[in-house]
């Protein structure tokens, strides 16, 4: 770990650290090609949407192998009004039992059961923020869960 930019020495009201951005080179982020890519979950928390309220997953992706291998994706899955239909159609493709009757999905994300299945995202890239930026806009199941396609 650098500590570039960060003074340790005593002295200063802030404890002791002084920070100097001036030699810290701002990070940048390419954002990796469109495409499909073999993926494990990661994580998969509930959530609610801080734009909307609804609730929702917010699946973490680790990309797991070629050039990008160890890079994190994020998608999100709804659990209300006109987002309802894509999650049922993801659903439909990675964990289909969901679909048989009523689930909780708090429960189903704290109990872990979908972290470290392995999946295939359809990944775009759009502009956001004067930036291009990934966006998962599809995910579907590996063959028995236990290779890539």
């Amino acid at each position: 770990m650098s500590n570039e930019g960060v003074d340790f020495s005593e002295g200063g009201e802030a404890g002791g650290v002084v920070i100097d951005f001036n030699s810290v080179e701002d990070s940048t982020f390419e954002a990796m090609p469109r495409g499909m890519y073999n993926c494990v979950v990661e994580e998969l928390n509930f959530e609610y949407s801080q734009n909307s309220g609804n609730p929702m997953w917010t699946w973490v992706l680790a990309v797991e192998d070629g050039d990008y291998a160890g890079r994190k994706l994020f998608f999100h899955t709804v659990f209300a009004g006109g987002g309802l239909p894509r999650t049922k159609k993801t659903l439909s493709r990675v964990r289909p039992q969901l679909l048989e009757g009523p689930f909780n999905p708090e429960e189903v994300a704290a109990e872990g059961s979908l972290q470290g299945m392995k999946v295939r995202a359809r990944v775009d890239v759009r502009p956001y923020q004067g930036e291009q930026r990934n966006n998962v806009k599809d995910l579907f199941e590996v063959e028995g869960g236990e290779g890539f396609l």
